[in-house]
């Protein structure tokens, strides 16, 4: 595994017993081992990191930052990125990243540039009214997919899979008011759902990569542009 892992990892444990980010990343470490055959780096992640133990685009920006990568990191919120200005600082020290307040859509869709890597999180999803989310990020894949070479990696956060039931926290102005049991019964459901199906069912120069796709946890996809 990369130094930019462990040192996401013993972040990760140093605020939490929580493994999912860990093994999440473990699983990115490995497939930018594998399947990432490029001399440089050109991330994006769209809904920045600004707080909280789970904070997966802490990994991401410490990858970059290790092998001289350039990564970007868009939100519509701009005390978010304020946030997450100081998080990257705080936790990977100085860097070159790129800050942005914008619709991660419009951002996505005049971003001059050839991006390898690109991390789709920004719309939250709600699996009581799921299809908000999940059209955001089809839109924001729409946007950018063009513009990745072949071989790129996107990965897509918060996917559920057929058999999985979730105790979703229900909140009312940011107050945890009730959790409610959602069994999965569709294939899958989450931020990525519409890009699955694209990629699965229809003829694209895209496939899904990675054997961790199974009923249970909190899954992101993980796609390779042919």
């Amino acid at each position: 595994m990369s130094n930019s892992f462990e040192f996401f990892k013993n972040y990760i444990l140093s605020d939490s017993n929580d493994t999912v980010r860990i093994q999440q990343a473990e699983i990115l470490d490995k497939l930018l081992t594998e399947e990432f055959n490029f001399d440089y780096i050109e991330c994006i992640e769209t809904g920045c990191a600004s707080g909280g133990y789970d904070n997966f685009g802490v990994y991401l920006a410490k990858y970059c930052k290790d092998n001289n990568g350039k990564f970007s990191t868009v939100d519509i919120s701009e005390d978010y990125i304020n946030k997450s200005k100081i998080l990257y600082h705080d936790v990977i020290g100085e860097n070159n990243n790129e800050y942005v307040v914008s619709d991660s859509i419009k951002f996505l869709q005049s971003y001059n540039g050839t991006p390898n890597l690109v991390h789709l999180d920004s719309y939250d999803l709600d699996l009581l009214n799921p299809l908000p989310s999940m059209l955001h990020h089809w839109l924001e894949f729409e946007a950018i997919q063009d513009k990745m070479p072949s071989g790129s990696l996107l990965l897509i956060d918060d996917n559920f899979f057929k058999g999985t039931f979730v105790s979703w926290y229900i909140l009312n102005n940011g107050v945890h008011t009730d959790t409610k049991r959602i069994d999965i019964d569709y294939d899958i459901i989450g931020k990525g759902s519409l890009i699955y199906h694209f990629v699965k069912e229809k003829e694209s120069n895209w496939e899904l990569i990675g054997n961790h796709y199974v009923a249970g946890p909190n899954l992101k996809l993980f796609f390779r542009k042919k």
